[in-house]
């Protein structure tokens, strides 16, 4: 009997640590990016162009290549969904993204964050997907701010130009780009 107890007072420990590990890896404390870094001003030799946000999702899901991830574009939101397979469960990830500021970035701010309807903070699910996201090139999440920056070179890769984003206007479908070659 007593082996019991001893081996019930070491899985309680064990338990302990791993929640203990746990609260202090997940920890993170981010701010929401500033718009106040969106200094950008459009060239004027540049060839302006508008696009919708269909247009948008199908370009941002073209850069993407990932069947697991998909952006969303409409005018109630930016959406990016990613669903992978952990330990043969499905995870089912939501991340509502605002744009902050554009130019040779566009930075999203990520409003809202669902990882499988997890009970974590906001900060606990940007660490958790920070760390555990395979971003393609040109598209990254900032260490400081809970910001996902897309490089303006994915979208000069798929147009073979070189582009500026001008202004985003997603509420009313609207797209502004400068074009130079």
């Amino acid at each position: 009997m007593n082996i019991w107890k001893w081996l019930f007072i070491g899985l309680l420990v064990l338990n302990a640590a791993i929640i203990i590990w746990l609260l202090t890896a997940l920890n993170g404390n981010y701010d929401a990016p500033s718009p106040e870094n969106d200094n950008y001003v459009p060239e004027e030799s540049g060839i302006e162009i508008k696009m919708n946000n269909d247009a948008m999702e199908s370009i941002l899901n073209d850069a993407i290549d990932d069947d697991s991830l998909a952006i969303t574009i409409d005018e109630q939101q930016i959406a990016l969904d990613v669903i992978r397979q952990v330990l043969g469960l499905s995870i089912e990830t939501s991340i509502e993204l605002e744009p902050v500021s554009t130019g040779e970035e566009v930075v999203f701010e990520l409003v809202d964050i669902n990882i499988s309807d997890l009970p974590l903070s906001q900060d606990m699910m940007y660490d958790l997907i920070r760390d555990q996201s395979d971003l393609p090139e040109g598209i990254s999440f900032r260490e400081q701010e809970r910001a996902l920056v897309i490089d303006s070179g994915v979208f000069t890769e798929q147009l073979e130009w070189d582009v500026k984003v001008d202004s985003i206007d997603y509420e009313n479908d609207e797209w502004y780009f400068s074009i130079t070659r």
